[in-house]
């Protein structure tokens, strides 16, 4: 079992002639006997996640009340031991343990260099004082449209060098 079942009856002529509700183990804050204005009650109090409900129950006699507080105790006990989420599932392989998994860092032994002076482009259209402000368009005959005039010492050809495309 995952939680407690409670059924109990209302007042005659009420529409339903019983009330139950069911509570998950896993929602329960607390079990308890508590007087209440009804007499000794068994009270269950769920967690605040689960609607922080206080929910009391009257049972008569006081004997019975006591083994059903017993009762709860034992089966929330058994099931700590060896809770139920909603999912089954089983270990089929064991992780090796992080150092055995580790590899050693080993510095690259290359060395990068600026082979390719059209790249120089991108850094000249970023380094402009007046990138906040677009120079102004120029209809361009190779690609069919109206693009941003080029900075006089670059291409169309070495703009797109830049990106790589």
């Amino acid at each position: 079992s995952s939680g407690i079942n409670a059924e109990w009856p209302l007042r005659p002529g009420e529409i339903n002639e019983t009330f139950n509700v069911s509570i998950p183990y896993i929602q329960m804050r607390a079990v308890k006997i508590r007087d209440s204005k009804f007499g000794t009650a068994l009270v269950v109090e769920s967690l605040k996640n689960a609607g922080g409900y206080v929910l009391g129950f009257r049972i008569d006699p006081v004997e019975k009340l006591n083994e059903v507080m017993k009762e709860i105790h034992s089966l929330y006990r058994v099931y700590s031991a060896n809770p139920v989420f909603g999912v089954q599932y089983q270990i089929e392989e064991r992780l090796e343990p992080i150092d055995q998994l580790t590899i050693q860092y080993e510095e690259d032994d290359i060395e990068i260099t600026n082979d390719n002076p059209s790249s120089d482009a991108f850094v000249a259209y970023y380094a402009d004082n007046n990138k906040g402000t677009d120079s102004e368009p120029v209809f361009c005959e190779q690609l069919g449209l109206a693009i941003e005039s080029i900075k006089d010492g670059f291409t169309l050809e070495s703009l797109w060098e830049v990106t790589g495309i």
